[in-house]
């Protein structure tokens, strides 16, 4: 299996600033990760963001020392060493193997299996109410919270890992259409890094586009808090953005 990635910071755009967001992947032990720092805690004076990288960082490293997704990021959190004011995060980490990819989700990050330009799985949002999803940190949630669950894969699917930059801003579907744009069979890094840019870039347009009917003004309007096609609620979501890709071999 190959992994790549891209970020970027949608709405945090300064030579010092890397956003919120972060990913890893590792290639060796089948693995990767989002984590989607809460942008609210600027108002606080705190960056989510360092706590989001030093996250991901540790998980990987303990996945490649052999440790599952969930137990990972609960030894990651365990040995952060700063339980102060360091913001809170969404997660979400994967792990293939054999024929099933092992997933441990809090939070709106999420995942899409797409098999001949279908979807074959879709993560739910792990969300208390829509828009507050659980979050590990700093009065955050206990990540024993945590969703963990395993998907069938096979050779040939393309797996779709992205904060809710992605999933808030370009419908499943259409996310779906731009993989079969690619290579069907690549699996080469070039690729999927190819596909992780292009998927955060076309994000990033919609997140600006003020006429477009995004998938989280869908939902709410299926919550029934906006009327269908709300003029106030078109516009895509400014957020940061970040999109990980692997296919199988």
């Amino acid at each position: 299996m190959v992994w790549a990635g891209s970020v970027t910071a949608g709405v945090h755009r300064t030579a010092d600033d890397l956003g919120d967001d972060a990913f890893f992947v590792c290639n060796r032990s089948d693995s990767a990760g989002i984590a989607d720092g809460v942008g609210s805690w600027r108002s606080k004076g705190v960056q989510s963001g360092f706590f989001a990288r030093s996250l991901m960082t540790n998980t990987r490293n303990f996945i490649d020392a052999g440790l599952n997704p969930y137990d990972a990021v609960s030894v990651a959190l365990s040995d952060w060493s700063d339980q102060s004011n360091y913001g809170s995060s969404t997660v979400i980490v994967a792990q293939r193997a054999d024929d099933r990819l092992y997933v441990a989700q809090m939070g709106d990050s999420g995942l899409l299996v797409i098999r001949d330009n279908r979807i074959v799985f879709q993560s739910e949002p792990h969300e208390h109410l829509l828009n507050t999803p659980y979050q590990v940190g700093a009065s955050g949630d206990s990540w024993s919270e945590a969703l963990r669950y395993s998907v069938p894969v096979q050779s040939g699917d393309t797996i779709i890992m992205a904060s809710d930059g992605l999933f808030s801003n370009v419908f499943p579907s259409h996310i779906a259409e731009i993989v079969s744009q690619f290579p069907r069979l690549a699996t080469d890094f070039e690729t999927m890094q190819d596909m992780a840019h292009f998927l955060c870039d076309y994000a990033m347009a919609q997140s600006e586009n003020p006429k477009v009917w995004t998938p989280i003004a869908q939902r709410r309007y299926e919550a029934g808090l906006i009327e269908a096609r709300d003029p106030l609620s078109m516009g895509g979501k400014p957020d940061d953005i970040a999109v990980v890709v692997g296919r199988i071999a």
